[in-house]
């Protein structure tokens, strides 16, 4: 009888520590579920955040195949640009870039000084460059919105990573949204 009794306690803790096992394992995988879902819209967020930054660089890279045509690479203006289109084509991996405002006025700054170039304004195609496409390009670069609604999106994230669900979360392998810089 005293054999049964321990047997029975026995059978009462393993189911115990059983159901704690897979009461935790449920936890952890609902809380990994709900993350996944949250972060599917900060992923959506960053697309356009990188879309934005790609608008600039393609912009980057046609001005300066124009000003390349005209200016060395070591011309202060030209080589501004190109620093800037360095930042830009690294920035989905470092997770900054140069901003819109510096960019802008780098490029503008080169317009300017290739638009007053007699070689340009012989050219007809390279004038149109220089005096209408480039300038309209640059000046619909954008991305404020873009990244500020990622960094937006990034925070709050990172923020609701800070509970007990959001602990149980990390547990599952849930890591933290990057927040994207312009300097």
């Amino acid at each position: 009888m005293a054999e049964k009794i321990k047997n029975d306690r026995l059978s009462s803790a393993v189911c115990f520590v059983l159901m704690l096992v897979m009461v935790a394992g449920a936890l952890l995988n609902g809380a990994g579920k709900a993350y996944a879902q949250k972060r599917t819209a900060v992923d959506q967020a960053w697309k356009e955040c990188v879309a934005s930054v790609q608008e600039r660089t393609e912009t980057a890279y046609n001005l300066l195949t124009v000003a390349g045509r005209y200016l060395s690479p070591e011309d202060a203006d030209y080589a501004k640009v190109a620093e800037d289109l360095k930042s830009l084509q690294n920035a989905e991996s470092t997770g900054s870039c140069v901003s819109v405002t510096v960019f802008k006025a780098d490029a503008t700054a080169l317009l300017t000084k290739l638009a007053a170039m007699e070689n340009v304004k012989k050219d007809s195609r390279d004038s149109m460059y220089v005096t209408q496409m480039l300038p309209q390009a640059v000046e619909q670069c954008s991305g404020i919105e873009a990244i500020s609604a990622y960094n937006t999106a990034a925070d709050n994230y990172n923020s609701s990573l800070n509970s007990f669900s959001g602990f149980l979360a990390g547990l599952a392998g849930v890591t933290r949204a990057t927040v994207f810089s312009e300097n």
